[in-house]
């Protein structure tokens, strides 16, 4: 699907990313999906290295590759999808890899995102439906600040912000908006891509970069070597 349509969620964490990358760069996304990223930027390589999709096929313990193979290694909303006492072990497979920074993007876990995450996994259960990835943010807990700044203190790194949790809940329940009227659901799937066509700048020029607070939706991790 072409960048523009992308929901704001995806939209947004793949060209901020993308904003840390050189085109000179060599790069590993970790985790990430075949050509989001590569929308936003062309480096000189990208390999995208998955579970169960991508360019190499990788195992949850250790990545398969030799140290510092790539410039730049990306783990794009992969952390909060690991147990909490395993964090540091991947953070530290990616610098192995990495020769000159690694890049780590997650849902912040301050109270407010934690109890809207939980909220809206009690709404989608009496609609019926599962997401999966939800599940594990509650399963696992989203990352903490203080836990963040614990893992990386030995490093030089830089953290930028995103988001406001409420509006956040809006687009989500726009996106999973799915109506079973065979020809309201297609007028409903057009309008989404519209909107997202004409919103996806806007949002992102005044979500993007924010200061912490307790309402943030998103943290952007950078790691130097």
């Amino acid at each position: 699907m072409y960048k523009v349509f992308l929901p704001y969620d995806v939209y947004e964490r793949h060209k901020k990313v993308s904003e840390f990358i050189e085109k000179s760069d060599s790069v590993l996304d970790v985790g990430g999906e075949l050509n989001h990223l590569s929308q936003f930027i062309k480096p000189k390589n990208i390999i995208v290295a998955n579970l169960d999709t991508g360019d190499v096929l990788i195992k949850k313990t250790n990545l398969p590759f030799k140290q510092c193979s790539f410039d730049v290694v990306c783990a794009i909303d992969v952390l909060e999808h690991i147990p909490k006492k395993n964090r540091e072990k991947f953070i530290n497979d990616l610098l192995r890899v990495a020769q000159k920074k690694v890049i780590l993007s997650f849902p912040i876990g301050t109270i407010e995102h934690t109890n809207y995450e939980r909220k809206m996994q009690t709404f989608l259960v009496k609609k019926g439906i599962n997401v999966t990835y939800l599940k594990e943010h509650i399963k696992y807990g989203l990352p903490q600040r203080e836990e963040i700044e614990k893992i990386t203190k030995n490093f030089k790194t830089i953290i930028y912000y995103s988001g406001i949790i409420k509006i956040n809940e809006y687009l989500f329940k726009l996106y999973i908006f799915d109506p079973t009227v065979k020809v309201i659901r297609k007028l409903i799937y057009y309008f989404k891509l519209l909107f997202n066509l004409i919103s996806n700048p806007f949002f992102y020029f005044i979500l993007s970069k924010k200061p912490y607070s307790k309402s943030i939706n998103r943290a952007y991790l950078i790691i130097f070597k």
